[in-house]
């Protein structure tokens, strides 16, 4: 590559840098916190929706632009019609929720908001028309018509300054003058000729390579600019204005790798770069990288309260807490050009998915407690995961194709890594001395994992130190505690498969009295975190589901956040509900990516099994203690008194917690060796049933006889009879109070509870009348129910504590009320989808699909009368049950029963076609 065309490439880009943070100056100066903070929504929102709208036609007219000018020619017309055809149907999207909604804006008045949308088709139009001058080898013109908005946006505030006339709305029309005056500049250079003309580019080959490449940079670019609409939900407009203060400094970060990425691709295309060369360009922007780092984090303290102000001081902080991620990030943008470039995109999507929820997951932690200095720490966290796990992706993938592609008529090559010289110490030979003296595991260990360790560590430690010098006072507990989750993080994390079985053992600790207060969501989605990156770690990589699997779990869970954001209740901690859904919806996402059918899995959900066990003989021991003592009272009361009491865990939940796990360990019994294996498993049943009788739960009582007549269904006669045996055997041995809670299902006239439950049903379905398609919103049930409640029992409602019931008792209408016909519908195609692969797993005779669709059977029953699905940690346990079951292709038929033998007989010969007998 030639350094002219990179310093070319950076000057330009330090000009334009430069233009913008001299008006960003200006701007903070004369407006202030809250007018800076909305000038820099509306310049985020045109950003970001351009960003999703590009669906990686920028990576692809930078690939296909250069192989003829009709190519080129063919480009420019896409992207004209495209600009104008969906960027301005998503702002018209914005503005419609926004209208709707006003929590959409952000902020930002309506009036305002049309102004910003205006810009969205503009910027879109730049952003496809500048990739395509860099495909066709253009670099220098995209680089000048890439600095005319800055230019012109610098030249509108410092005239709108002079005049006495700088507002937000003012400064934003200056910027849209610049896109503006930027589209038709390149407009114009696109009529000049570069190559001939030639064959049309491939509709497929485009748009597959788009689609590739759209992930990675959709997450990349919207890391920094997503974060100021969520920064303002999460934290406010005080710490909006500080990270919009930091944000210029981090993009500068990017000048140098996003010149180097931009002279580098069409070099690789071209064959003059390749992976030798593109790992010295790597490892020379990580050198200039972290000295610019090292530069920025010492001058930061002087000369940010000096340009902006002594009110943006706060604002050093996160440029140090964002700093030692922007570093390794910039070595990772060089190799991620250097794989797309050479259509290696499959690691560069692994390592963005995992340090995009790496981002998301310590943003919404972290933000609400130390604002823009935790947003800072979740980015840098999510460019050291992203940087790592590159790094080790790249490493495998060039290892994979040894060969560097010849040209027609040679022969290939191979290409052998440079030895250092004699007497020559670098750290690739002091790494190869010090793996020498290793054992060959502890060598694959820390050869394979160091770099994501290290990685993990700096993260923490940057991560406690915002927290211990910007939060409020830690207790010396609260420190220890963790610390000792993350030492067993860090083990999960090194030694394989053990967060699954860890994870399979916090789901029934979760509903134990002690583990209800200790295992939170949040705790329970970092732990899924940990699965994941453990199986990075060991080089197993991402379990890639079916795409419309992915598809509509990702789109339902996207539109009940989103839905659960907008629509807020009268409540004001009601901000806040979409992250505890987001968290609930969490096993739903990231289990999929880190399990799949095999022994680990199997001995997991043994875990899992066994767990329930334990906690049913405690439970049993527990509710037959308050049966012995409250003895004087009816059977009724005493089961009443044992729900009630204080400390007591969800009986609804821990009754379907037991349903669960005894579909999965009768569906074993069969297959389990003969001997002392199918015993222990029988006895493993028989606790969980007593477990399930001693809950309480009447939801429980149906839910299991569902389970055991679906069981007994597909069995034989003598199955049956001996499963309704061991049924009828364990009814003398249960208490009175058990009795009488089974009988209250079959009573004639209701209790008071069943009564109220009934009337809280009928409230649901009233909401659902009047908020047909969107419903009330999440978790906004009990703001709405006082209007909607209607009491027809015998009981008196003056008890009632109306806004502590924030669900309906049954999951169904629960969804509908809340979530109306669009969630409803998600949810459902859901469930249709795990249904569904359970019955083809069960018809290809896999004992997986059974447990599967007979855990499905329980939870579907126990969700009529409560909502056990909501809990995190049972919606965990669920999707492992049916993440067992192994997948069929739709073309394999169900294995069928050998034909029977012929009847012995005359064996005739065969008759040719055509010939009559």
């Amino acid at each position: 590559m030639s350094p002219a065309a990179i310093g070319g490439t950076l000057a330009t880009r330090l000009l334009a840098a430069a233009m913008s943070f001299a008006a960003g100056v200006i701007v903070a100066r004369d407006l202030g916190v809250q007018g800076r903070a909305t000038f820099a929504v509306m310049i985020s929102v045109p950003t970001v929706l351009s960003i999703v709208t590009v669906l990686g036609m920028d990576n692809a007219n930078a690939r296909f632009a250069g192989t003829s000018h009709t190519a080129f020619r063919q480009i420019v017309r896409w992207s004209v019609a495209f600009s104008l055809g969906p960027g301005s149907v998503l702002a018209g999207l914005w503005l419609l929720l926004g209208h709707l909604w006003p929590v959409v804006l952000l902020g930002v008045p309506f009036r305002l908001a049309l102004i910003a949308a205006l810009m969205c088709p503009v910027t879109l139009l730049t952003t496809l028309l500048g990739t395509a001058e860099i495909g066709r080898g253009r670099v220098r013109t995209y680089n000048l018509a890439s600095s005319v908005p800055s230019a012109c946006h610098l030249i509108g505030v410092c005239s709108l300054l002079a005049a006495g006339s700088l507002t937000p709305t003012s400064c934003f029309l200056s910027a849209l003058a610049g896109q503006l005056l930027c589209a038709v500049l390149l407009l114009i250079a696109s009529g000049a000729r570069v190559h001939d003309d030639g064959e049309r580019v491939c509709v497929r080959a485009f748009g597959g390579f788009a689609i590739k490449a759209y992930l990675p940079n959709l997450i990349h670019y919207g890391m920094l600019r997503l974060d100021v609409p969520v920064i303002q939900l999460l934290a406010g407009a005080t710490a909006v204005a500080m990270y919009a203060v930091a944000l210029p400094l981090a993009e500068a970060m990017f000048l140098l790798p996003t010149a180097v990425a931009l002279v580098m691709f069409p070099a690789v295309t071209s064959g003059v770069v390749d992976a030798r060369a593109a790992a010295r360009i790597a490892r020379t922007v990580l050198v200039a990288a972290a000295v610019t780092a090292a530069v920025a984090a010492a001058v930061g303290p002087f000369l940010i309260p000096a340009i902006y102000g002594r009110p943006y001081s706060g604002a050093v902080h996160v440029i140090w807490a964002m700093l030692p991620g922007l570093v390794l990030f910039s070595t990772g943008r060089a190799l991620q050009a250097y794989l797309a470039a050479t259509d290696l995109l499959r690691p560069v999507i692994t390592a963005t998915a995992v340090g995009a929820v790496v981002t998301i997951a310590l943003l919404m932690v972290l933000t609400p407690h130390y604002g823009a200095v935790g947003a800072g720490a979740a980015d840098s966290a999510g460019y050291l995961v992203f940087a790592a796990l590159l790094g080790r992706g790249t490493r495998l993938r060039v290892r994979a194709r040894p060969c560097e592609p010849a040209a027609p008529g040679t022969e290939k090559v191979p290409v052998v890594p440079a030895r250092p010289t004699a007497g020559q110490l670098s750290l690739k030979t002091v790494q190869d001395r010090w793996c020498g003296v290793l054992p060959r595991r502890v060598r694959s260990v820390s050869s394979g994992r160091t770099l994501v360790v290290a990685a993990g560590l700096m993260t923490a430690v940057g991560v406690a130190y915002a927290a211990l010098a910007y939060g409020p006072a830690i207790s010396t507990l609260g420190v220890l505690s963790v610390a000792g989750l993350g030492a067993v993080a860090l083990a999960c994390a090194l030694i394989p498969d053990a967060p699954l079985y860890v994870l399979a053992a916090v789901v029934p600790l979760s509903q134990s009295d002690v583990g209800a207060s200790l295992i939170s969501p949040r705790w329970l989605v970092a732990l899924m975190l940990v699965c994941l990156l453990g199986r990075l770690l060991v080089g197993r990589g991402i379990v890639w589901p079916k795409q419309a699997g992915v598809l509509v779990t990702a789109g339902t869970v996207g539109y009940l956040v989103s839905a659960s954001a907008v629509i807020r209740g009268t409540d004001p901690l009601s901000a806040g509900h979409w992250q505890y859904l987001l968290l609930a919806c969490a096993p739903l996402l990231l289990l999929p990516l880190v399990t799949e059918p095999g022994p680990a899995l199997d001995r997991a959900l043994l875990v899992f099994c066994w767990g329930s066990v334990v906690l049913a003989v405690i439970e049993i021991v527990q509710a037959g203690s308050v049966f012995a003592m409250k003895g004087d009272l009816a059977p009724a009361d005493i089961a009443v008194l044992a729900i009630t009491q204080e400390g007591a865990a969800n009986h609804n939940a821990m009754g379907a917690l037991f349903v669960m796990a005894a579909a999965v360990m009768l569906v074993r019994c069969p297959t389990a060796r003969k001997g002392l294996p199918r015993l222990v498993n029988a006895a493993g049943i028989v606790v969980l049933a007593l477990g399930i009788a001693y809950s309480l739960s009447r939801a429980a009582y149906l839910a299991g006889i569902a389970v055991a007549v679906c069981y007994a269904a597909r069995r034989s006669l003598r199955g049956v009879l001996t499963l309704g045996l061991g049924a009828a055997c364990l009814v003398p041995l249960l208490p009175a109070a058990v009795g009488a809670r089974f009988d209250s299902i079959l009573g004639s006239a209701p209790d008071a509870n069943s009564a109220v439950r009934l009337d809280l049903w009928s409230s649901a379905l009233r909401m659902f009348e009047e908020n047909p398609l969107f419903g009330v919103g999440y978790l906004n049930f009990a703001g709405q129910l006082p209007a909607y409640y209607q009491a027809t029992g015998d009981y008196e409602v003056m008890f009632l504590q109306l806004p502590l019931l924030e669900f309906a008792h049954n999951t169904y209408l629960t969804v509908l009320s809340q979530t109306g016909l669009v969630g409803a519908a998600g949810i459902g195609a859901i469930v249709v989808l795990g249904a569904r692969r359970a019955w083809r797993a069960t018809r290809a005779g896999d004992p997986g699909g059974e447990a599967a669709l007979l855990a499905l059977v329980g939870a579907g029953v126990c969700s009529v009368f409560g909502e056990v699905l909501l809990v995190p940690s049972l919606l965990a346990g669920l999707v492992l049950i049916i993440l067992r079951a192994k997948p069929v292709p739709v073309d394999v038929p169900p294995p069928c029963l050998p034909a029977p033998a012929p009847a012995p007989g005359p064996v005739s010969a065969p008759v040719p076609a055509g010939v009559a007998r």
